[in-house]
């Protein structure tokens, strides 16, 4: 089991990371290091189930809290969270540990900074395991402005846009916002509530946040006592730097520029595994439609009924895909 409360601390690009690692030692395997990428509003400890099954079946792995989040460093300034510095955070990650390669799985934004690992540190992966969210075309106008239009002000990644407005209200109560947040979905019989968490056509989730627990819908992901990692984290850490990585969307649309061709992203010739969930409400399945043209070798697994934490609601049939994919390819 790994020690959630004692991570090993690493220097890496400028930034200190609590990091937890399972498994053999990197130099004692002929198995691909796994590093695990946890999104928003998550820390390393989302990957427990994933980090005691792929250790036991004897590859190294390692997750880090990123850069923002939990016990690491918090930089001041939302210039100080874009693409490039969380993969050069990753970069610095496997140079600590003497890695020339490595296996990257993510989920939400671990997920996107996954996908864009291949163009900003490609000589560094083996291949790329994203949950939820899927590798996307490059938009022809940065996806603020594309929320903003679609969605509407509210939306919460547009709210999360303004420094400072919405960070009181995801602060005042640690634990309603995490009971809020990590919910699965449910049945809806026992109360009259919606079969899902989030089931609002605006995405405004800090509204939802604020309407209480009966509007919420689902039910909780985890038992309380799991929840108090979350609360303990962002004791520490605040929401601010994990919302810097949503205030820099635009600047890395503008970013990723330097790597079309033709106006187009190059196709990512890497073993790719795409698992998405079918009750995803923030990134429905229909979103990875497509990505077969995006990258290859690629491989899918839909996971029905899943809410948006599929690593954590359904550990099982995720570490089963992954693994058969490692297999499969490494």
């Amino acid at each position: 089991m790994v020690d959630f409360t004692n991570p090993e601390f690493v220097e890496t690009n400028g930034v200190t990371l609590p990091v937890y690692r399972a498994g053999p030692d990197f130099s004692e395997t002929d198995k691909p290091a796994i590093v695990f990428l946890h999104g928003f509003p998550e820390i390393a400890y989302s990957w427990r189930a994933q980090l005691e099954y792929f250790s036991e079946a004897g590859y190294p792995v390692i997750a880090p809290d990123q850069r923002g989040y939990g016990r690491s460093s918090k930089p001041q300034g939302k210039e100080n969270y874009t693409m490039k510095h969380l993969s050069g955070d990753l970069a610095g990650l496997l140079d600590h540990y003497g890695i020339e390669k490595a296996i990257f799985v993510g989920h939400d934004w671990g997920a996107i900074v996954l996908w864009q690992l291949p163009f900003y540190i490609g000589e560094r992966v083996m291949g790329c395991a994203g949950l939820n969210v899927p590798l996307l075309r490059h938009f022809p106008i940065d996806p603020i402005t594309i929320f903003r239009e679609r969605l509407g002000e509210q939306m919460y990644i547009v709210r999360f846009q303004e420094e400072g407005a919405c960070e009181p209200i995801l602060e005042k109560d640690l634990r309603e916002t995490f009971k809020f947040f990590l919910r699965k979905p449910g049945n809806g019989k026992s109360s009259g509530k919606t079969s899902f968490a989030f089931e609002v056509e605006s995405l405004d989730l800090i509204s939802l946040l604020q309407a209480g627990e009966d509007a919420w819908g689902g039910e909780l992901l985890m038992p309380e006592e799991e929840l108090e990692y979350y609360v303990e984290a962002y004791t520490e850490s605040g929401f601010t730097g994990p919302l810097h990585w949503y205030r820099n969307m635009a600047e890395n649309w503008e970013a990723q520029k330097q790597f079309l061709v033709g106006g187009q992203l190059p196709k990512v010739e890497k073993p790719c595994l795409m698992i998405t969930a079918e009750m995803d409400r923030a990134c429905p399945p229909n979103l990875a439609d497509g990505m077969e043209d995006l990258c290859k070798p690629y491989t899918r697994h839909d996971l029905k009924g899943c809410g948006h934490w599929s690593q954590q609601e359904r550990s099982e049939e995720v570490n089963t895909a992954i693994h058969r994919w490692i297999r499969e390819y490494f």
